[in-house]
């Protein structure tokens, strides 16, 4: 899957990982794909908490060798 932006949070305590996923997102462009790569169930959990609350996109998640890669995309910001 093609991406524009990698994070690996790998081994990070909760809430790094959705911390670290955030600020990138916040860089990211509308339409751009990041790939968050994580380990932990709760990280999981916490990053797609922050994709409902926000005007993002899970268009993957895949296994990889030492744990999970998610694909978010960022998508136009919600209208008020």
């Amino acid at each position: 899957m093609k991406f524009d932006f990698i994070i690996d949070v790998t081994n990070e305590e909760s809430p790094i990982p959705t911390i670290r996923t955030s600020e990138l997102l916040a860089l990211t462009p509308v339409g751009g794909v990041v790939k968050v790569v994580v380990n932990k169930e709760s990280a999981i959990k916490n990053i797609k908490t922050l994709i409902a609350n926000n005007p993002y996109e899970l268009i993957d998640i895949t296994e990889v060798v030492d744990g999970f890669a998610l694909y978010i995309k960022k998508c136009n910001e919600r209208a008020s």
